[in-house]
């Protein structure tokens, strides 16, 4: 197994009354884009150590069914949120397009999600911060700190995106979820003060899931399984395995033990400054790990 002083650990508040509270953590994900975000949905509304308190729809700058692709998103959350039960979760749509121009720039995308994100900030007692989990373009959470910069000492932001080697400092910005909102993500690596963790997709990669084992697991999940096998094959039926991106970065939140970061200096064109950076993980553990939780009843 792997370990970091930094990496992260499931916090516990204790409350005025005395009682205790967990973190609380919003997911922000692309979910229409492919198919390994409903894989970390799963994952993350199948735990009780954070208190998920949202599951946001984030825009990926293609079209789907005619649909923009964030409404398409959403409709994802929504099927996802009534397979595994939790319709009782809120599930703000987020914005359609990215921040700022296709130049740059950092203007706010207004929408309910960036809305929910800074009304879950806001809400929290003195001491405490809001877990928001970007697993696709970071849209939503970048346009939160743009419309109530107050609340960036209220947040920590994990996001799944670049290619960053931590031994050398080399970033490189190509990368699906970096190009789906590069202003956001500068933003995110510009504003001081913000606890920023990275999952660079080149330390993800390892994570697989193999296709035909992955449909024999889903026969043991009843309509939920059917669900994620009917979309693999409407997808990417050609596709033999998958690269887990995204439930990398969740099975790391959720088990620091599988995954070790270290601190990096931002990019030369960005604020300089120091932000946490995974460089390993431990993809048996958390393929091992994900089955003996999605299987449970």
């Amino acid at each position: 197994m792997l370990s970091s002083l930094f990496a992260v650990s499931a916090l516990f508040f204790t409350s005025s009354d005395g009682a205790e509270t967990r973190q609380k953590l919003i997911l922000d994900a692309d979910t229409a884009n492919e198919i390994d975000d409903m894989y970390a949905i799963v994952r993350m509304l199948k735990q009780d150590d954070f208190e998920v308190v949202g599951l946001s729809s984030a825009q990926w700058f293609h079209y789907l069914s005619g649909e923009r692709s964030v409404f398409a998103s959403q409709v994802y959350n929504e099927d996802l949120l009534r397979l595994l039960h939790r319709q009782d979760l809120p599930a703000p749509l987020g914005a359609d397009e990215a921040i700022g121009k296709p130049w740059g720039g950092s203007e706010p995308k207004d929408s309910p999600a960036a809305r929910f994100i800074i009304e879950q900030a806001r809400a929290l007692p003195e001491g405490e911060k809001l877990l928001v989990v970007s697993i696709g373009a970071a849209t939503n959470l970048a346009s939160a700190i743009g419309l109530a910069p107050e609340i960036v000492p209220r947040i920590s932001a994990y996001v799944l995106g670049f290619h960053c080697d931590p031994e050398t400092g080399v970033w490189n910005k190509s990368e699906f979820n970096i190009r789906r909102d590069l202003n956001a993500a500068d933003l995110l690596l510009n504003t001081e003060g913000l606890e920023l963790h990275v999952m660079p997709v080149s330390v993800a990669k390892v994570l697989t899931f193999d296709r035909d084992e992955t449909f024999s697991r889903h026969e043991q999940m009843g309509e939920l399984g059917a669900y994620l096998t009917g979309k693999w094959k409407a997808r990417f039926a050609d596709s033999k395995s998958w690269i887990m991106w995204d439930l990398a970065l969740v099975q790391a939140i959720l088990h620091p033990e599988m995954a070790s970061e270290r601190g990096a200096t931002t990019p030369p064109e960005n604020t300089q400054r120091t932000v946490q950076v995974y460089d390993k993980i431990d993809p048996e553990a958390m393929r091992a790990e994900y089955w003996a939780t999605a299987l449970q009843k």
